[in-house]
Formats: structure tokens, C-alpha cells, sequence
């Protein structure tokens, strides 16, 4: 991958990041108020995978930015 990113690459990836955020902070709520073990248990699955997204993304970026 090349070193620097175009502007619009970097705005997806910001993107990307913004929505995988709100993706876990859903599933990081939702999972306490659901009753059923098997959805609660994919919810929190969820929300770890959003959240190791997240900090690749957010690699990515540094690394592009610095």
C-alpha cells in the first residue's frame, strides 16, 4: 500500500471507522437488554470483532497520516 492516501480514501476509511464504532456501541448496548443467551452471546461477538475493525482502521490511519 502506498504511504499517503487521497483525500477520498481517507474519508472512507474515516467512514468505516465512524460505522463499525456505532456498530459496537450498539451491540455493546443491546447486548444487556437481550434475554435470549444465543443473540446476547452474537451481540458481544459483534462487538468485539467492530472493535478489532475499529483499531486496524485506526492503524491504517496513523499510519497514512504520519
Amino acid at each position: 500500500m502506498a504511504e499517503q492516501l487521497a483525500v477520498h480514501e481517507t474519508m472512507e476509511l474515516h467512514e468505516l471507522m465512524m460505522f463499525k464504532t456505532t456498530c459496537m456501541t450498539k451491540s455493546s448496548t443491546m447486548q444487556k437488554l437481550a434475554e435470549d443467551e444465543e443473540l446476547r452471546t452474537l451481540m458481544q461477538q459483534d462487538a468485539e470483532q467492530s472493535s478489532r475493525a475499529v483499531n486496524a482502521l485506526q492503524t491504517l490511519l496513523s499510519r497514512t497520516q504520519s
